[in-house]
């Protein structure tokens, strides 16, 4: 058991007792560490601030010799994972209000859907599923989500029925978690005609409408978005998705990040995932500008949404990872925040070999109680070798 734990929990850090991690509800930040986790890992299995609970990436492993496992199996093991710290934490899959799936080869996604859904009996999290280029360890596939131990303060937000295209998978549209709502990531099709445009522009014009729909039935506009992470397949239509999302969100204005991935889900090109929040939340957007990079980030009540971004690299990976975390705390500091708060980093790399490397640079600026990690390969979109983005929260 303890060997297959070290395989699955790819944010596992040194062990501690399981009953130390039972109250599902803390007084304050705490990271969750189920018994057997590697004491080697430079981040944390599971951060719960207050009653939400951040999950770092569980790995699905093909494992060794002639007989490697399938997506199923992987599946199994990745989701295996997410349960092992959710207990520790006091919890259970019920708990999850939203996922992010990351698959090697999009071939595999009806495999994963069947093998995923199998692990809740009612309502089933909003969700993400892209195809990067890479995960670490030679993974099929790699799940981080988030989970919120309030189950009476846990809903499912369902817009009219055709009013929204048909799921392709076991996810919910959008999960209210308390005053936030997790929307899932959303394509450019018409749910009418069943098309999708060509054009890059109107698939995000589409998806845009898609998500409006679903913050409607859920009592929101767009002006309550906090976060919004964009995907597109094709690096020449980056600049399109970005104009039009600008354009669409132009009084909201929320951070958006977007990173460039091989594949997508059907035959859409570019994907956009929401998180909001009631307007009783509060908050403000801001960001810092530098001569050549930018950042913004939304603070909402007590959390804060970074959006993801890079500085021009090419060079050393690590002095280019201590750069973009450097200047992440001085963009949380803008917030009141610090680098002690962040509860999540998703690390995109477009070269997954600079693993150990940003490692020890994790360590470095993150020595005690380490944020949850996401760890990718996507395309470069320029030359840098390092993304990021990250959530922030107080107790």
């Amino acid at each position: 058991m303890k060997r297959l734990l070290g395989a699955v929990l790819a944010a596992g850090v040194a062990s501690a007792s399981m009953a130390a991690a039972q109250t599902p509800v803390a007084a304050g930040r705490r990271a969750i560490r189920p018994d057997g986790v590697p004491a080697d890992r430079p981040y944390s299995p599971g951060v719960l601030v207050g009653k939400t609970l951040y999950i770092a990436g569980q790995l699905g492993l093909p494992g060794e010799g002639a007989t490697r496992a399938d997506m199923t199996a992987q599946t199994r093991q990745a989701m295996d994972g997410l349960g092992a710290v959710l207990k520790a934490a006091g919890l259970g899959y019920e708990h999850l209000v939203k996922c992010h799936v990351y698959l090697a080869n999009m071939e595999d996604y009806a495999a994963m859907n069947g093998a995923y859904g199998s692990y809740f009996k009612d309502r089933v999290p909003a969700r993400t599923t892209i195809q990067a280029v890479a995960l670490p360890g030679g993974a099929g596939v790699e799940i981080g989500c988030i989970g919120y131990a309030d189950l009476g303060a846990i809903s499912v937000v369902r817009p009219p029925q055709g009013s929204l295209p048909a799921p392709l998978g076991p996810y919910s549209p959008a999960v209210w978690a308390g005053d936030t709502l997790y929307v899932s990531g959303m394509g450019g099709q018409d749910p009418l005609t069943k098309s999708v445009g060509e054009a890059v522009e109107a698939q995000v014009t589409q998806t845009v409408t898609n998500i409006t729909t679903t913050l409607k039935a859920a009592g929101l506009s767009l002006e309550n978005v906090a976060w919004t992470q964009g995907y597109v397949t094709r690096l020449e239509e980056a600049a399109g998705l970005s104009a039009t999302l600008e354009k669409a969100v132009a009084k909201a204005s929320p951070p958006a990040g977007l990173v460039a991935v091989p594949r997508l889900p059907g035959p859409i090109r570019a994907e956009l995932s929401f998180v909001a929040t009631r307007p009783s939340a509060g908050g403000n957007n801001f960001g810092v500008v530098w001569p050549e990079a930018s950042v913004r980030a939304a603070r909402r009540g007590n959390t804060i949404y970074v959006s993801a971004f890079a500085i021009p690299g090419g060079g050393d990976v690590g002095a280019e990872a201590r750069e973009v975390f450097t200047r992440l705390g001085a963009l949380l500091k803008q917030g009141d925040s610090s680098l002690a708060d962040v509860t999540q980093v998703t690390v995109y790399l477009t070269d997954v070999a600079d693993l150990p490397t940003v490692n020890d640079v994790f360590r470095a600026m993150f020595p005690a109680d380490p944020p949850a990690r996401v760890t990718i390969q996507v395309q470069p979109q320029g030359k840098e070798r390092i993304r990021i983005a990250a959530i922030a929260a107080k107790p």
